[in-house]
């Protein structure tokens, strides 16, 4: 059997950093700062600009907001790679700081972070951002992770409320179904690689918004990577009595 070296990861403690908090420190400024400068490099694509403000051993996780896919991307190269690949391929708007949600969290003595939370607008959607600063040596604060998450389609409302189909449809929800699989009235707008948990949740939000999508899945049933990897089941929702 092949034994796989885990990567060596470590936190982005002070004493690692070298670099101490000022307990009196404008928790609200550093990020406004910050995040002045990542909408303005982000709006403009500048590569070498977003990568000054992320430090060597950063993550970026995207979910379908600028990779049409569920990826992360773990230390400059990587991310360097991905921002030259991506960014091209958008247009990126509407920087936005959620200034109610930037707050100081600090889980150990050694371990204190900045978290905001933004909103932006790219060519097609609107999304969701997160960031983590660290502090560093020279005092300035950099992101240790940034999280970016692709929310609603524009142009495609959610089939909610109002814009719910809202005939009749008793005893026709089979040949319904049917019709939508074969594609009889309608191809597909969306091709979804994998129909794994990621690829079912996408290809139902899709439905919601009146998109129809076709999933590809190399093992023989839909679910099989679940099977042939784990033993059960088990979900955490929520017990109430």
């Amino acid at each position: 059997m092949t034994v796989v070296q885990a990567p060596v990861r470590s936190l982005p403690t002070l004493q690692r950093l070298g670099s101490t908090v000022d307990p009196n420190v404008d928790v609200q400024a550093v990020a406004k700062a910050w995040f002045t400068r990542f909408a303005d490099v982000m709006t403009s694509k500048d590569v070498p600009g977003i990568l000054d403000l992320i430090v060597d051993d950063a993550f970026w996780r995207d979910i379908l907001a600028l990779t049409w896919d569920f990826h992360t991307y773990e230390g400059r190269d990587s991310v360097k790679q991905f921002l030259t690949d991506q960014l091209p391929k958008f247009e990126l708007s509407a920087f936005k700081l959620r200034e109610e949600f930037v707050a100081l969290n600090r889980s150990y003595e050694d371990l204190v972070w900045i978290m905001g939370v933004f909103n932006f607008d790219t060519t097609v959607g609107h999304a969701t951002g997160i960031f983590r600063l660290v502090p560093l040596a020279d005092g300035s604060w950099k992101a240790h992770g940034v999280f970016t998450n692709l929310d609603d389609l524009k142009g495609f409302p959610e089939k909610t409320g109002l814009l719910r189909n809202h005939e009749p449809n008793h005893g026709k929800w089979a040949d319904v179904r049917e019709r939508e699989q074969e594609f009889i009235d309608e191809e597909p707008g969306v091709l979804i690689i994998g129909g794994g948990q990621s690829g079912l949740d996408v290809a139902a939000r899709l439905k919601m918004l009146g998109i129809n999508s076709l999933i590809v899945e190399r093992q023989d049933r839909i679910g099989d990577n679940w099977r042939t990897r784990y033993a059960a089941l088990c979900l955490h929702d929520t017990v109430c009595e």
